[in-house]
């Protein structure tokens, strides 16, 4: 754009600073989720606002991230769940320019704050365009009774907004190139199972099943056989559930934990089991792609199990964060098990797995008559 009527050499070369401190900024980044932190902070920063934030959203149009600074986590914590695109930001996401205003509260689109949300009044939000597209949007904002924006500060959240598409449309490619490697690594192990592993299973079911028909068979034997063979069955029953954890995810979009635990819930839990589902914004804030993957795979294993074996009418599932550690918890109100005579599957194996590479611990709990508790912590860095 134009440079603008207010916008003296100072504020030039300030800007130009700003670019180069920007570029040097995103040609080191690698993960997404640390880009758009970055990004968030570059645009406080160079526009001098109190809060600032940046989305992004997916090829049909809604928010698939929303990564916000300048909120402690105490206000956050209060706040709950992030915005979902509606409002003003839904606005904004339709728009090809940005978008400045002295009282954001005046305008059409304009929703309002939630209770104990800072008041924000100034406004600049700036579409990030990709492709003919918008893939995202900054929006900062000033407290009311500070000074409405200028044009130089939205040059320079434009500027930073054409900085991000670049850095942001290769950082979507490689994470789509990524999750397709990941789908076809799933669909092959999946299939290897599927035609490999269960089919022998199966056969050795049958021949140990056929031994009990011989009549010379001593009983203790053909019990020991039948065990056997129950054994293979619930095997069976475990690889097959695992298969279908594995090809769950049937898009190579990137994991986003909010929007991918309504697909989960919508498709393992039946509409007469009642959701309760609380995830706070300061969670999803602290949490990576990788670190979404993993604790989607918990969940979806944490329900499976829930359904299949609790006969539940309830399912919880809360993701929160505290000073210490992020946890997240799913808990129903089912029949409960004996933990000491439950048998292990490849499921609970591979969420035990995952959990370690988070970093965090697994516990699960079960009281006979009670339901059941699935519980993943992971400890906080004083400093994040």
């Amino acid at each position: 754009p134009d440079r603008p009527r207010d916008m003296g050499s100072a504020d030039f070369a300030s800007l130009l600073a700003e670019m180069a401190v920007t570029s040097e900024m995103l040609t080191s980044g690698e993960d997404l989720a640390q880009i758009l932190r970055e990004l968030a902070l570059r645009a406080l920063h160079i526009t001098g606002a109190d809060f600032a934030a940046i989305s992004t959203f997916d090829e049909s149009g809604q928010l698939s991230r929303f990564i916000y600074t300048g909120i402690d986590e105490q206000e956050a914590r209060r706040l709950g769940s992030p915005p979902v695109g509606r409002g003003l930001l839904g606005h904004l996401a339709q728009l090809e320019r940005p978008l400045r205003l002295e009282d954001l509260t005046t305008h059409p689109k304009s929703s309002g704050w939630p209770a104990g949300h800072p008041d924000m009044v100034a406004f600049i939000g700036v579409p990030i365009r990709a492709g003919g597209r918008t893939i995202g949007s900054f929006y900062v904002t000033r407290l009311r009774g500070r000074e409405p924006f200028d044009q130089v500060a939205e040059l320079a959240a434009a500027v930073l907004a054409l900085q991000a598409a670049v850095s942001l449309s290769s950082a979507f490619a490689r994470e789509r190139l990524g999750r397709l490697s990941v789908l076809e690594e799933r669909e092959r192990i999946a299939h290897d199972l599927h035609d490999g592993t269960i089919q022998s299973l199966y056969a050795i079911g049958l021949a140990l099943d056929s031994m009990t028909t011989q009549a010379e068979l001593p009983d203790g034997l053909r019990e020991h056989i039948n065990g056997g063979v129950e054994q293979i069955n619930h095997l069976i029953a475990d690889i097959r559930a695992y298969i279908s954890i594995l090809g769950a995810r049937d898009s190579p979009r990137d994991p986003e934990f909010s929007r991918d635990l309504a697909v989960a819930i919508r498709q393992l839990v039946p509409s007469s089991i009642s959701t309760v589902v609380n995830l706070t914004a300061a969670a999803l804030q602290g949490i990576s792609g990788r670190d979404a993957e993993d604790l989607l795979y918990i969940t979806r294993e944490a329900l499976s199990n829930a359904v299949r074996h609790g006969l539940p009418s309830k399912i919880a599932v809360d993701f929160r964060q505290t000073e210490t550690e992020t946890a997240l918890t799913i808990q129903d109100n089912g029949v409960g098990y004996d933990l000491a005579q439950v048998r292990p599957g490849l499921g609970t194996a591979s969420a035990r797995n995952r959990a370690d590479r988070l970093g965090g611990e697994l516990t699960m709990l079960g009281i006979p008559g009670m339901g059941a508790t699935v519980r993943v912590t992971i400890p906080r860095s004083p400093n994040v």
